[in-house]
């Protein structure tokens, strides 16, 4: 048997992109958390999944609205994707970042590699996640840079091996 140490260690050794998730929070602010617990489900009709902690406040916010944004980070982005790692209350450093607004408002990350707006079509609460499977309404790529990405505990760039 092992531990959730262990299993934490063995997660560890696959490399992920690195997504913000938006939303809105109660009173239409908008409101942000690292997440790579995220993956693409079909093409046809455009659909992705991202998995939420129920403890943290986007579960909330995501439950409440029905909606939410992934913003795929750049490698320039490492900042925002350490900073928005952090409960709201934690987040005491000075970064700079900006919002837009989706179609029905959504926060779109300014200059994410790729943001994509989604409606929450399901849920499924498996353990202290729920997994919500998310209809793609909109999409916004920003051609320039390379993604951000985590392995072994840390922020990877591959080119740099």
């Amino acid at each position: 048997m092992f531990d959730a140490d262990e299993f934490r260690s063995a997660l560890s050794q696959f490399a992920t992109g690195v997504t913000v998730i938006t939303t809105l929070d109660e009173e239409g602010q908008p409101h942000s958390m690292t997440a790579n617990a995220f993956s693409s489900i079909c093409l046809d009709p455009p659909t992705i999944l991202v998995c939420v902690a129920h403890g943290t406040h986007t579960h909330g916010y995501v439950e409440n609205t029905g909606r939410f944004g992934v913003n795929i980070l750049k490698q320039q982005q490492q900042e925002l994707g350490a900073y928005f790692a952090k409960r709201p209350e934690d987040r005491t450093d000075d970064v700079e970042y900006h919002y837009s607004e989706s179609e029905d408002g959504v926060p779109v990350l300014d200059d994410s590699l790729v943001f994509f707006r989604c409606e929450v079509l399901g849920s499924h609460v498996y353990g202290d996640h729920t997994i919500y499977v998310g209809a793609v309404k909109e999409l916004r790529r920003n051609e320039s840079g390379a993604p951000l990405m985590f392995y072994d505990s840390r922020w990877y760039n591959p080119a740099e091996e």
